[in-house]
């Protein structure tokens, strides 16, 4: 019995590095409710990544955008229904700043800062890409006094938006 756990615990660990060897980081685009920009995604060890993202807009109500940072715990998707090994789910928590100013008014600038919190999904293609997309929740702490005319920006607090990135490693 104790020979099994232990040929067990080794190929468990086995398959987990296998797979963290195979892939490293990414690097790709993505867009969405916040905005058009690029995404990276490094892993820190089998189960957690970074993810780190510049998003940005421009419209005639507002331009600007903003970095996005966080930490991640990836997991398998185990069901009856959905067993494919490709496909993963993430969730994790992370800061976002950036700026924005009103094209009509360039004293309706403001510097935003913020928590985060993120759910995703992935799809590994064995061409060297993954697709995804993610639900995230975010509050601007900063700018306190809130611009009239581009107000809605500051006080969203969804996006949602889908990324192609290439493995890199």
């Amino acid at each position: 019995n104790s020979i099994m756990k232990k040929i067990i615990l080794l190929a468990f660990v086995l398959v987990s590095m296998s797979s963290y060897s195979q892939y490293v980081n990414s690097f790709g685009v993505r867009g969405g409710i916040r905005g058009v920009g690029l995404s990276y995604k490094q892993f820190l060890s089998p189960a957690s990544f970074l993810n780190i993202e510049g998003v940005g807009q421009s419209s005639e109500q507002i331009k600007g955008g903003d970095l996005i940072a966080t930490i991640n715990f990836r997991n398998k998707i185990h069901t009856t229904n959905f067993q494919i090994k490709e496909l993963t789910w993430s969730y994790g928590f992370g800061i976002h700043g950036g700026y924005y100013i009103d094209p009509d008014d360039v004293k309706e600038n403001k510097t935003t800062f913020g928590p985060d919190i993120r759910l995703g999904a992935e799809y590994l293609f064995k061409e060297q890409w993954a697709f995804g997309l993610d639900i995230t929740g975010y509050y601007n702490l900063m700018p306190f006094d809130k611009p009239e005319g581009i107000d809605r920006v500051y006080t969203n607090m969804f996006g949602a938006g889908l990324f192609l990135r290439y493995i890199i490693q």
